[in-house]
């Protein structure tokens, strides 16, 4: 979906641009409008390097979230302040800060804030802590669980 946008936008930039010149529009309008669908294409181009960059390491003692400053940084929880780690399904909720479909800051009814870095909307799993509430999205998240427990366990 950001890719669709990132072209739309970026061919808008284009269109805009070349409307100043060979239009009434006129070239001073033309290229501010392009400026600014540039500046937007770029923010959806970023958005979209960001999924692909979007890393979940796991140590012997704490899971970092690796993910872009546009949708909040990267953050690290402690294991042994995990408290739960379920599969779920993709939480409905309300944007507080970040980028739609890929994560940010939520208000998650029944849950309250929660943090989501994730990359598509099956592999889902909640990991409850004394920081917050986590939503991620690992490639094998039954097994990404287990490994998290496992880790939690020889603290």
């Amino acid at each position: 979906m950001y890719a669709i946008l990132f072209v739309f936008v970026a061919s808008m930039a284009v269109f805009f641009f070349l409307a100043g010149f060979f239009t009434p529009m006129g070239i001073v309008v033309g290229i501010v409008a392009s400026a600014v669908s540039a500046f937007v294409a770029l923010i959806m181009l970023l958005i979209l390097a960001s999924l692909f960059r979007t890393r979940y390491i796991l140590t012997d003692e704490e899971l970092i979230l690796r993910t872009s400053i546009l949708i909040g940084g990267s953050k690290t929880i402690a294991l042994e302040s995990v408290g739960s780690v379920e599969k779920t399904i993709m939480p409905f909720g309300i944007r507080l800060f970040g980028a739609s479909f890929h994560g940010g800051y939520y208000y998650i009814p029944g849950l309250g804030r929660a943090f989501l870095a994730i990359t598509n909307f099956k592999d889902v799993l909640l990991i409850n802590t004394d920081q917050g509430n986590f939503v991620i999205t690992p490639s094998n998240p039954l097994g990404f669980r287990e490994a998290i427990l496992n880790r939690k366990r020889n603290l």
